[in-house]
């Protein structure tokens, strides 16, 4: 059996799968830093902009953004973590942000057949949400609150985007 591919040399069939080699588009999280600051330079020197990092090597990704566009743009740390699903750890039934506040995907979870009461739920909620305070307290800041976010340009940065699930969970948090 041959694979299908776009190059004019055939596919040789393999019994297992190699895993594939992720070419890093950056030598580190510093230059994906100076990179992004490069291309959000519209934003500098603005006194409305914020950046908020979501996990720990975005806090190095965004405090070089913060650094850059501006000494007084402040850089804050948001935290958030999904709640795998019991039965399937890869798909997740929400998110606990680190400010304690949680958001359960309704869909998901009624299509697993769990509730809001769940002892599992609540159990993992509790263990991800006692880590996320850690986190928190490690870095020295408190997350954001509302407060500070008005009427504010919010501007939302980790290291790593791959699905973007961590991305818009921290979103939806911090819209609300």
């Amino acid at each position: 059996m041959v694979g299908v591919s776009a190059s004019p040399h055939p596919v040789p069939e393999t019994t297992t799968q190699q895993p594939r080699r992720r070419q890093a588009p950056f030598v580190d999280r510093v230059q994906a830093g100076h990179q992004l600051a490069r291309n959000l330079s519209e934003y500098a020197g603005r006194d409305d902009v914020v950046i908020v990092s979501v996990s720990r090597g975005g806090a190095v990704v965004g405090s070089i953004v913060a650094s850059t566009l501006g000494p007084h743009t402040p850089h804050m740390y948001y935290k958030v973590q999904a709640i795998p699903c019991p039965r399937m750890p890869r798909l997740s039934l929400g998110s606990v942000a680190g400010d304690g506040s949680i958001r359960i995907d309704t869909m998901v979870a009624e299509s697993m057949n769990i509730s809001s009461t769940d002892p599992h739920l609540l159990r993992q909620v509790s263990i991800i949400n006692k880590r996320l305070q850690r986190d928190h307290r490690a870095f020295l800041r408190l997350p954001p609150t509302p407060r500070e976010m008005d009427d504010r340009v919010v501007i939302v940065v980790d290291d790593v985007v791959e699905a973007g699930d961590t991305m818009r969970e921290a979103v939806m948090h911090l819209r609300h």
